[in-house]
């Protein structure tokens, strides 16, 4: 035997024995946990440079709306929506009469149903019996339900169980998965767990591009940010009642040795249902303050309130041929006009004429500032006014009135106009 012949058979390549490994953990969760902390580590790294207590102000928005964001995909991709796990005395496989204690555990997420078997002790042969297998319904574009039995036009789920049966995996984990396999009578778990599953994953993939259009709004306008969070939350929650709604039939309910299996909802459920209540209750509150106290919410979202809100429209103005009912001419020497036969109509009702009380609006009450002075639209009359039709239409600022408060002044009527 030469130094270079172990586990070599007949001079061929060398083979090593199959050295399988029980699935421990779910790598597409840690996949998105790892990726989520990634993210925030690299906001974690710039705070510094954020001065005052706008560092404070940055790492609550930073972090919180990171949060939300790994919520959403670990809702949506995660397999805890449903969870049951028992320990009892099971028949392992085909040809063993001996019965082993095991730990049996199923997990149903908006895809697939994932079940795991765990030997405890020292079982036939001093074999380690830890099995990790998953049953796909859903995903991707495969989502229907298709034909009875497990021919090549049925289920998904049906074909993966007649894979299963022909790889000779332990009876544990067949009883269990062929319970989604029935779609008949009122015992149709697959089928009921495939509805659910498909629009609850809609409503969380809806919820990725509000919750994008969420964060870009609270960097623009605050109000309209509020208004997203509040539907990103909302849909969240719509999500949930999805899912707990369109399961129908019997309660699942397997039996598996001297117990019974039973389920119950798991953290993915959960954790949604609490993040959208929390965007809900959040987004009322944020746009609340801002209508209350907008210095408040500009401060901590380093935003600048709409300008909009600061201007109190009275009155419209009119280039018509002819003034409007209620309108009146206001003289030349008001408007700014050098010519005499210059004018301009405003269409005005005593009713909507500006007082000294309301010469401040709600917001600008708050923030004890008088109001930007508003542009005064002024324009040439037309030829049937016998004014000069060429001159063109321009905007004058109005100077603003004594106290802050805006008055827009209206002449009487010129009938030599």
């Amino acid at each position: 035997m030469g130094f270079f012949d172990a586990y070599r058979v007949d001079g061929g390549p060398t083979l090593y024995a199959p050295n399988k490994t029980a699935v421990t953990v779910d790598v597409l969760e840690i996949g998105f946990v790892f990726a989520i902390c990634i993210l925030a580590f690299s906001f974690l790294v710039i705070l510094p440079g954020v001065r005052g207590m706008q560092r404070i102000y940055f790492a609550l928005k930073v972090f919180f709306s990171i949060f939300v964001l790994a919520v959403i995909m670990l809702g949506n991709f995660g397999m805890e929506w449903e969870v049951s796990e028992v320990e009892t005395k099971v028949q392992y496989k085909a040809f063993y009469n001996e019965e082993i204690n095991a730990t049996i555990g199923a997990k149903i997420g908006l895809r697939a149903v994932n079940i795991t078997l765990k030997g405890n002790g020292a079982h036939l042969n001093t074999e380690q019996i830890n099995y990790n297998e998953r049953f796909w319904w859903g995903g991707g574009r495969d989502w229907g339900q298709g034909r009875n039995f497990f021919g090549p036009f049925a289920g998904l789920v049906n074909r993966e169980f007649r894979e299963a049966q022909f790889k000779g995996l332990p009876y544990p984990i067949l009883w269990i998965a062929e319970y989604f396999t029935l779609d008949a009578e009122n015992i149709r778990w697959g089928r009921s767990y495939r509805l659910s599953g498909f629009y609850t994953h809609i409503m969380l993939w809806t919820c990725f591009p509000l919750w994008i259009i969420t964060n870009i709004l609270f960097c623009m306008f605050i109000r309209y940010g509020a208004y997203f969070m509040m539907l990103t939350g909302a849909v969240m929650l719509l999500g949930n009642v999805l899912f707990a709604s369109l399961r129908f039939g019997l309660e699942l309910k397997i039996p598996m040795g001297t117990t019974i299996m039973e389920f119950h909802y798991g953290w993915c459920f959960w954790l949604t249902l609490a993040v959208g209540l929390i965007n809900v209750i959040l987004g009322a509150i944020i746009l609340f303050v801002d209508l209350r106290f907008p210095d408040m919410t500009g401060t901590f979202f380093d935003v600048e309130s709409d300008p909009d809100e600061y201007y109190t429209v009275e009155g419209e103005l009119t280039t018509d041929d002819a003034p409007k009912e209620g309108s009146r001419l206001v003289s030349p020497a008001r408007n700014g006009s050098r010519g005499e036969d210059n004018g301009i109509y405003e269409n005005f009702s005593p009713s909507r004429r500006m007082t000294e009380g309301r010469g401040l609006s709600r917001f600008q009450k708050s923030r004890k500032k008088p109001v930007a002075s508003p542009r005064r639209r002024t324009a040439r009359a037309t030829p049937s006014a016998g004014l000069h039709p060429t001159d063109a239409i321009r905007e004058e600022e109005e100077p603003p009135a004594e106290g802050g408060n805006v008055s827009i002044q209206m002449e009487d009527i010129n009938p030599s106009a």
